[in-house]
């Protein structure tokens, strides 16, 4: 499949615009963080702050739910998604990596894994015409990404403003971090024996087999 094929499907959709949504609520996502770092104790920056998370997460799940409903899936759209989700992924972790204590072994074996699984998805895309299917896990993956940024971005609001008022348990959301290390590398185990099956195994074989030729012609036959 050539790149050029991506461009003559109608790609002016609904998902598609929420994808590239995702991609642009960076901006103020990242302005939002340098305010919310200055004032921890400004409740109308960590409100807003919310509502950009907020925002990108619900429009995570509707670019999919909204494709599949309204028959607008595209192959710019089944490349868009993943290349949006990975985008906000590697941002937020970097964000709550470098101003909210998150690991960053974590982080790192994160970002690896993102790299890895981008460049195994674009082989299979243009080279085997095939699109990776997120699993459960991966699906997992994200939720739990999306509640470790909050909970982590959440703790200096909560000790500005409620101090010893919330429970001791809300101050160690590195468990949380670690259950996400664990399901993202389960995750990394499922897709790497897919992988593994579709360019080695017999899902190979089936690409590389060479075509049957038509039997050449006799000098003389019509």
């Amino acid at each position: 499949m050539k790149a050029s094929d991506v461009l003559q499907e109608n790609v002016w959709n609904v998902s598609n615009a929420l994808s590239i949504l995702r991609i642009v609520l960076l901006g103020p996502f990242f302005m939002l963080v340098g305010a919310y770092v200055a004032a921890p104790a400004n409740t109308i920056v960590f409100s807003w702050l919310l509502a950009v998370i907020g925002l990108s997460i619900v429009s995570d799940f509707l670019d999919g739910f909204l494709a599949r409903l309204l028959h607008q899936e595209t192959r710019l759209g089944r490349y868009l998604d993943p290349v949006a989700d990975k985008l906000t992924t590697i941002s937020a972790l970097g964000v709550i990596t470098w101003f909210f204590d998150f690991p960053p072994l974590i982080f790192f074996l994160i970002v690896l894994r993102e790299i890895v699984g981008v460049w195994g998805g674009t082989f299979l895309y243009y080279k085997r015409n095939m699109q990776g299917k997120p699993n459960i896990w991966g699906k997992l993956g994200v939720t739990l990404t999306a509640l470790s940024v909050l909970w982590y971005i959440s703790l200096p609001w909560l000790q500005a403003n409620w101090q010893a008022s919330y429970p001791d348990w809300w101050r160690h959301p590195e468990f949380l971090a670690w259950t996400l290390l664990l399901t993202v590398l389960i995750g990394v185990l499922q897709y790497g024996r897919s992988y593994w099956g579709i360019v080695f195994g017999s899902a190979s074989r089936q690409f590389n087999q060479p075509k049957e030729q038509p039997p050449a012609e006799k000098p003389g036959e019509p």
